[in-house]
């Protein structure tokens, strides 16, 4: 998706998944430029379709100053993570999956909020990699 065309769906807050689009060479293309990249690999509820998680991820993201203009939600493969993440130009990337860990200082790993919302007690641990996230963010 071009870079225009990514900036008009997030200035309406339009998921970008609602709309179809062409098969782009990427190699050509700009990064997506954004402040949060949040990487899911596999969930049965998707942070990327609207409800109760998706709602979850914007408010544990909101407590640490982002908004929700400023978060890109993104599904991938465990194994094409690095592929996918290479498309965007994020400050700081999310990955909700705690199997998957790329050792770089702007990448963090997490429960999916789903998890969290079915267990209270992972609730401090999501709480300690958001405030690493707040802190890459400065």
């Amino acid at each position: 998706m071009s870079t225009n065309r990514a900036r008009y769906l997030n200035a309406l807050d339009i998921p970008e998944y609602l709309y179809a689009t062409k098969s782009v060479d990427v190699s050509n293309s700009q990064p997506v430029q954004t402040r949060c990249l949040v990487v899911e690999t596999q969930c049965a509820k998707s942070i990327c379709e609207p409800g109760e998680v998706q709602d979850f991820l914007y408010k544990m993201l909101s407590a640490v100053g982002l908004a929700k203009k400023d978060v890109i939600c993104i599904k991938s493969q465990s194994d094409a993570v690095l592929q996918e993440i290479s498309k965007y130009n994020a400050q700081t990337i999310l990955l909700m999956d705690t199997k998957v860990s790329l050792v770089k200082d702007k990448f963090f790993s997490m429960r999916h909020p789903s998890d969290v919302l079915k267990n209270e007690q992972l609730k401090r641990e999501a709480w300690e990699v958001l405030k690493q996230v707040k802190a890459c963010l400065k």
